[in-house]
């Protein structure tokens, strides 16, 4: 059978990573020129990029439970950071949508939700890097 979630996974995970990360670096490029269609470049970037998380996520748990039980899912690193990203991210564009005029006239607001931004993206490229190890691929 060609598509089995074993190589089905390793094709989904690369659409958050890239939409996630696009998308700060237009959120940062948005701040830097004062554009708003950068900056709403960077939202959809991240809501695409969030919701590619999730199929990415379920499919990675269910490549786990393959080899492992539920119950020790908590301990597989790549898994919870996967997961913490995502949570961040939802919190991430929740803020967004909420606090969109407080972001538009206050810098620190903004360079501090940037930086959080930045953070998550971090966690997200760490945990990818983790699951590259734990398939094996570097």
């Amino acid at each position: 059978m060609p598509f089995t979630i074993d190589n089905i996974h390793p094709l989904i995970i690369h659409f958050p990573i890239a939409l996630l990360s696009t998308g700060l670096f237009f959120d940062f490029i948005a701040v830097i020129f004062k554009r708003d269609d950068l900056k709403d470049a960077g939202f959809w970037c991240m809501i695409m990029g969030t919701v590619f998380c999730f199929t990415s996520n379920i499919s990675g748990v269910f490549i786990f439970l393959t080899m492992d039980s539920f119950s020790n899912l908590p301990n597989f690193l790549h898994g919870v950071l996967a997961w913490v990203s995502t949570f961040i991210f939802i919190i991430l564009i929740w803020l967004r949508i909420i606090m969109d005029i407080d972001f538009r006239y206050s810098k620190l607001k903004q360079w501090f939700y940037l930086l959080i931004h930045l953070i998550t993206v971090s966690i997200l490229f760490y945990g990818s890097h983790l699951g590259a190890k734990a398939a094996g691929r570097i």
